[in-house]
């Protein structure tokens, strides 16, 4: 008796750690545009809402949990409909690796699309939640996903979803803060393609409807390239400026405005799936920085 009521909790622990362990293979290629800038700016709002220390952390804690259930049902869902694509392009997969089965998988997604709205329901946020639900199924069941306009669009609604809610799990929503998001939205609605340059020969292979195959991989290059290179200017007109003249803005107005000269750059530059791939690396990186400044912009 005492070697079952020993191993039942420990059984319970194993298993938890095996679905914390499979949803961060699932989710940590994405970390970087949804988990990591989200919480940035929950941050922020923590700090712009003069929140006492303990209060700031428990908001930070509970936002992070909800965006890791916000990119987990994308990524489920992304993943269940791109098995095959998903062998060419990105093989680490946890469907492709086999480290989760597809029924496992399809179980897992109905028990976050449960999850996610009601945790959403309780932290004041369930109509950015639903949002986001409407969104996924728009673009992984009912063909978004498929067509390049869709595709941007996902990702450039998604981003209204993701801060809108950041912010406001901790306080009301501001004219700053909705400026911060309305700008990201229109910067990431036109520029979220380079996603696709690296994986143009899996895209290809599905037949997918992404801006390279339809418009032309050169001239992609060519409107990311003036879509970044445009970037310093609006950085510093909608984010920055407002933010007021003190060193540490101009410095920071300074980094993401080169950043982005850079990414103008690269995109033209240097090509193939790899250098690509760095690029959109860069590319998240720069949101991430771009929403940990917020924590002294919008002060």
């Amino acid at each position: 008796m005492t070697t079952l009521t020993t191993r039942a909790p420990a059984a319970v622990l194993q298993t938890v750690w095996r679905e914390i362990r499979l949803s961060w293979l699932f989710i940590r290629a994405d970390r970087w545009t949804t988990v990591f800038p989200a919480t940035c700016f929950v941050t922020a709002a923590a700090v712009h809402a003069r929140l006492a220390l303990h209060e700031a952390v428990v908001a930070v804690a509970l936002g992070a949990l909800y965006f890791w259930l916000f990119v987990y049902e994308h990524t489920l869902a992304n993943q269940l409909v791109g098995v095959e694509e998903d062998r060419v392009n990105k093989p680490f997969r946890p469907l492709v690796t086999g480290d989760s089965s597809i029924r496992g998988a399809r179980l897992r997604l109905a028990a976050v699309r449960i999850a996610f709205p009601a945790y959403g329901y309780c932290l004041g946020v369930l109509e950015w939640a639903l949002l986001w639900q409407i969104l996924s199924l728009l673009q992984h069941e009912y063909g978004w996903g498929r067509h390049w306009a869709g595709r941007n669009l996902y990702a450039g609604i998604g981003v209204i979803a993701q801060l809108a809610a950041a912010w406001e799990m901790v306080t009301a929503l501001t004219p700053d803060a909705w400026r911060w998001i309305v700008t990201l939205t229109v910067t990431v609605t036109f520029l979220m393609s380079v996603q696709d340059l690296r994986d143009i020969t899996g895209d290809r292979a599905v037949r997918r409807s992404t801006m390279p195959l339809v418009f032309g991989e050169r001239r992609t290059r060519v409107f990311l390239c003036a879509g970044f290179a445009v970037g310093p200017a609006a950085i510093h007109h909608f984010l920055m400026a407002p933010a007021g003249p003190h060193w540490w803005i101009v410095a920071t107005d300074v980094l993401l405005g080169g950043l982005s000269l850079l990414l103008a750059a690269r995109v033209v530059l240097l090509r193939g799936p790899e250098e690509d791939q760095r690029t959109y690396r860069l590319v998240e990186q720069w949101y991430t920085l771009a929403l940990a400044s917020t924590l002294y912009t919008l002060r």
